[in-house]
């Protein structure tokens, strides 16, 4: 009984010097360190929170890379959309010279020269490639050239309306591309709903200010012809698909109006003046262009060639408006991105004080431990040693 009582003995103040000994081994491995946490076992949930917290921290990286690819994206599109801006500018100054009646036909050749350059200048513009090789402007097909021009000068594109996108957070989807089409094709009528044609008599200045018509199933063309009046003003007829509907007194302050059609002109008339209303929506760029370039062929003294030029006229300067509208919203989306990414910054600073709080040291309670755990290393050492010699045949 006494060997037995003394080999337990001997065994218990044995493990508790070895567990001991592991308490103080693992605060010199803390100290040296600087980690609470040397391994999983030593605090569980712990872990696990580490763990979510260094998957999260590497999504931030990912949508941090993702923002500063976007940003260069963006910034190469804003460029490219401020210098077709200057393209569009600049043609529209060359059209508004070609109205000036002093020109000879050498001058609005000269002109026409100008405005061909301009317009194959915006052609590659509008199929400039970013630094992968994709195609700026092609929205989702960016392998895919998008503007082609035949011979006739007539643009088409190939691309689709869509924008390519890039998550960067996890509830926001960034787009980087604007699609052609939308720059380029689709720019709102600023007559309206109609494009005007016109057979003007010579000397004429009569200009059509806007054209609407509340009837979006009305596709008809309409046709307004301008006459003399017993009292010295002026009637108009107006036919709808070659049928006279409407004529009447014309009145500059009301306009003319029939059913849902709203028809407002300026200038100065003439008898004979007839001016044909063709339903459009939107146009492009390089229609306006090819117009002005097929314009310049027309004579000075042409009243009607006149009232087109200033009709490509302000469809520049609304394709102008149209494209600045378009960098500013490219400027909002750097301006979000910019936003974005303070908020990833401040994201990924507090999942590093989180991180701090789970997984690093506090040295002041580390050290106050490690002294603890020397003493009673120290305690269970001398324990030890009077145990190892506590026999029987001591007290025999």
């Amino acid at each position: 009984m006494n060997r037995i009582s003394s080999f337990h003995n001997y065994q218990s103040v044995q493990n508790d010097l070895r567990r001991q000994e592991h308490k103080v081994h693992h605060n010199q491995a803390q100290l040296a360190s600087g980690k609470k946490l040397m391994k999983a076992s030593d605090d569980p949930l712990a872990t696990h929170y580490i763990q979510n917290i260094g998957q999260q921290s590497e999504q931030l990286r990912q949508y941090t890379d993702a923002i500063t690819l976007v940003r260069n994206r963006l910034e190469h599109h804003e460029v490219i959309i401020s210098n077709a801006e200057s393209f569009t500018d600049e043609a529209k100054r060359s059209v508004m010279e070609m109205i000036n009646g002093a020109l000879s036909p050498e001058d609005r050749e000269a002109k026409a020269r100008e405005l061909q350059e301009l317009a194959n200048n915006f052609l590659n513009l509008s199929n400039v490639q970013d630094e992968s090789g994709n195609y700026i402007f092609a929205g989702t097909k960016p392998k895919n050239q998008p503007f082609f021009r035949d011979n006739a000068g007539v643009v088409t594109y190939s691309g689709d309306d869509y924008q390519r996108k890039m998550r960067i957070s996890n509830s926001l989807e960034m787009p980087v591309n604007d699609p052609g089409s939308k720059l380029f094709m689709e720019i709102d009528n600023p007559y309206g709903d109609y494009e005007p044609q016109y057979q003007l008599q010579p000397a004429s200045e009569l200009l059509l200010e806007r054209a609407i018509n509340l009837n979006p199933d009305d596709t008809s063309v309409y046709s307004l012809t301008f006459v003399d009046m017993p009292d010295g003003k002026y009637g108009y007829q107006l036919e709808k698909d070659g049928s006279v509907v409407k004529a009447d007194e014309f009145d500059p302050l009301k306009g003319i109006e029939h059913e849902g059609l709203r028809i407002q002109v300026k200038g100065q008339i003439t008898k004979g003046d007839v001016i044909s209303l063709e339903p459009r929506q939107t146009y492009s760029v390089f229609e306006s262009l090819q117009s002005a370039i097929e314009l310049s062929e027309g004579s000075v003294s042409d009243a009607s060639v006149t009232a087109k030029l200033h009709q490509i006229t302000q469809e520049l300067h609304s394709a102008f408006i149209h494209l600045t509208k378009a960098r500013t919203d490219v400027g909002a989306r750097l301006n979000t991105l910019d936003i974005q990414e303070e908020q990833h910054a401040d994201f990924k600073m507090t999942l590093a004080k989180s991180k701090s709080n789970f997984e690093d040291l506090d040295y002041a309670a580390a050290v106050i431990e490690f002294s603890e755990n020397t003493r009673a290393l120290q305690a269970s050492q001398q324990a030890f040693g009077k145990t190892k010699d506590l026999t029987l045949f001591n007290y025999i």
